[in-house]
């Protein structure tokens, strides 16, 4: 069996570090690990759930991309099975304006 290869409209890169993300209306901080990255969004894992059409800031802290705040939107959330802390992989998109 051959593996399907993804069709995307942007190449994702595998991006694994620590992120900070904060709700628009009360910018609470929480924390969150990604997995991976593209122009368009980003997939992390979250020890809680999000909502579609939730929007977040999220904010990348590292030397190649400095103090990114970005503005995203949840487009898939999903329960991830045997993990310890991090129980939701979430999908978002960045804003058009944005990328």
């Amino acid at each position: 069996m051959h593996a399907k290869p993804e069709v995307r409209a942007s190449e994702r890169f595998s991006h694994e570090h620590v992120i900070t993300l904060e709700d628009d209306p009360t910018l609470t901080q929480y924390y969150a690990e990604s997995c991976n990255l593209s122009e368009r969004g980003m997939y992390f894992r979250l020890p809680f759930e999000l909502y579609l059409e939730d929007h977040v800031l999220v904010r990348i802290d590292d030397y190649k991309f400095s103090q990114n705040q970005v503005p995203a939107k949840v487009v898939w959330c999903k329960k991830l099975e045997d993990t310890s802390f991090f129980s939701y992989g979430v999908g978002v998109e960045f804003a058009k304006d944005c990328v």
